[in-house]
């Protein structure tokens, strides 16, 4: 099964049955036939899946070719200026493959004695070369973990493959040796003001949803949370083109605040509006997803899967993923080693974890920190956005275009270039005030109203949160694998 996929290899393999193949230098590319491929006039660059640019309305073939004649640093700082669901693949001097920022179309990639091969996928890249799992004892010991194959979530760049391994965000490829190297940050932090970040961000929302509207059937994601709520607001000016829904899913309460509160907002503003059932998946169809994915989650087959009728102008979900980088998500505690990152991100105690991400510090800690940035943000990017968000929004594509108008890096470094202490994950200043300034009277309803976020609400706002999270990080284990 070659769904939703592709496959680049200097390997001489015959193209899987109504694929798409084209010859980049000494690999050769081949994709499955619903994937859009755009290549630069002088065949620089070759740009597999979709994307729209923050400050202009360029098409994908006109963005390719504009790259084509960039610079080196000019070429990433228009990369960050990209908002998509793509693939990019430079042919200068060797390969390197970029992604987008959340990595949400997948780069995986693996080397045998004399093949380099990289793809969407672990299975696709084990469809053209013998792959196997890991025999070291402490990693095979996590992946074979009941933990593991129940949450199916991926360890920052590593796979359960020996020879595997996945390319991040804020990281590009280069080939010939595939080795990843970071490419953002890569300037100094600037802080902004809210009304400075405002003027920069509002018209790139803006410019982004028109450009959308040019070219699909918008329908748009809301719960009762920060991130569908400033997505939402984003959509004010063509709010009444736009289909407004809501996931409502198996054996939950049609109480929950997440279904009740979108209902009303929409009724009282005379939006369109729908509440969308998802069934449980048949046995047949979890069937074909796992012939095509390793390992996949899921959930996003479950609720993308044929909900909404074709229309004239393809169909796209707009969702608030990505821009919760911006929301402090991992709180603002001290890691020292690899055992605080494991229980700042929620994973359980683990050997094999906490020598992973001690080696993701002595990589990444100095650069991040001297730039300004707070090391949390980046880890929780490039591991739960990386792995979740990204990888989530690549199984969506199997059935559907899901988009998030926050997936460029440009975005999120305005973002977080305002002060955290406005980014608080539980009552986030800044995303209110830009929601004030986009769609005022979305404020008139309230943010996660539950009783968990009240009683931490309450712990902030007499300052013993602080501490509770330093307390959870030493001592509180979130299981254990071993």
């Amino acid at each position: 099964m070659f769904k939703n996929n592709y496959i680049l290899t200097n390997k001489n393999i015959k193209p899987p049955y109504v694929c798409r193949s084209y010859k980049i230098g000494d690999y050769t590319l081949i994709t499955s036939k619903e994937i859009q491929t755009f290549i630069s006039n002088n065949k620089k660059f070759t740009l597999i899946g979709y994307t729209f640019h923050c400050y202009n309305s360029k098409t994908e073939q006109e963005i390719v070719d504009h790259l084509s004649i960039l610079e080196d640093e000019k070429i990433l700082d228009e990369i960050d200026n990209l908002c998509g669901h793509f693939v990019l693949i430079l042919n200068k001097k060797g390969l390197k493959i970029y992604t987008d920022a959340c990595s949400s179309f997948k780069v995986f990639y693996g080397k045998s004695d004399k093949h380099s091969f990289i793809g969407s996928d672990p299975k696709i890249l084990c469809q053209f070369h013998d792959f196997t799992f890991h025999t070291n004892k402490e990693k095979n010991t996590f992946y074979q973990s009941e933990y593991f194959l129940k949450e199916n979530t991926k360890v920052g760049h590593h796979t359960r493959y020996k020879d595997i391994y996945q390319l991040v965000s804020n990281h590009c490829l280069l080939v010939t040796d595939l080795k990843s190297e970071r490419i953002f940050p890569r300037d100094q932090r600037e802080e902004l003001s809210m009304t400075d970040a405002s003027k920069k961000l509002i018209p790139i929302f803006e410019n982004i949803i028109t450009q959308i509207k040019k070219r699909y059937t918008i329908f748009t994601s809301i719960t009762a949370g920060y991130d569908s709520r400033l997505l939402m607001a984003a959509t004010k000016k063509c709010s009444k083109n736009i289909k407004y829904y809501t996931f409502k899913l198996p054996d939950t309460s049609e109480e929950l605040i997440d279904y009740t509160l979108p209902k009303k907002m929409c009724s009282d503003l005379g939006l369109d509006y729908l509440s969308i059932r998802i069934d449980h998946l048949d046995k047949e169809t979890i069937k074909e997803i796992q012939s095509i994915y390793d390992l996949p989650k899921l959930r996003p087959f479950q609720q993308y899967r044929n909900i909404f009728p074709e229309n004239r102008k393809p169909n796209i979900l707009l969702v608030g993923f990505v821009s919760e980088i911006a929301k402090n998500y991992l709180e603002r505690v001290r890691v020292k080693d690899g055992k605080d990152v494991v229980r700042a991100i929620h994973s359980p105690d683990n050997k094999y974890l906490s020598i992973y991400y001690q080696n993701w510090l002595k990589r990444n800690q100095t650069t991040i920190n001297d730039l300004g940035y707070e090391l949390l943000d980046f880890i929780h990017w490039e591991q739960d956005i990386t792995n979740f968000a990204g990888q989530n929004t690549y199984y969506a594509h199997h059935y559907t275009n899901l988009f998030s108008i926050f997936n460029s890096r440009e975005i999120i470094k305005i973002m977080l270039a305002t002060n955290p202490k406005l980014r608080d994950g539980k009552d986030t200043t800044f995303f209110k005030y830009l929601i004030e300034k986009m769609w005022k009277d979305l404020l008139s309803y309230p943010f996660n109203p539950t009783r968990k976020n009240k009683i931490i609400l309450l712990m902030k706002k007499i300052r013993i949160y602080p501490f509770y999270k330093f307390l959870q990080v030493k001592f509180r284990k979130n299981n254990m694998v071993k």
